[in-house]
């Protein structure tokens, strides 16, 4: 996993190794589910960890893929006038070829 992660400097490779570490140890909270003779309680204990591990690796992703993007946002806006009467569309368009 961390070398799938293929970590460019050295705050990757850690955030890295984090990842691999919470998703083994959310995998194996997870595996515990299926204990056959866990009691109601200690399942809803190990349910509860799984998601609190799962969100953190979720977040963990999340960080790591805007350390790779450099934290950038790229938003456009464009300012258009609508007259009295007239009609707009919001979204992204694209002309097509009439053929009258």
């Amino acid at each position: 996993m961390i070398e799938a992660a293929a970590p460019k400097d050295e705050i990757e490779g850690a955030l890295a190794v984090q990842m691999a570490c919470t998703h083994t140890a959310a995998m194996a909270v997870l595996a515990k589910l299926d204990v056959a003779f866990a009691t109601e309680r200690r399942i809803a204990a190990f349910g509860s960890a799984a998601a609190r591990l799962l969100r953190a690796y979720a977040m963990q992703v999340e960080v790591f893929r805007r350390l790779r993007s450099g934290g950038q946002q790229f938003v456009r806006v464009e300012h258009v006038h609508v007259n009295d009467g007239g009609q707009a569309i919001i979204g992204n368009l694209k002309k097509q070829d009439s053929q009258d």
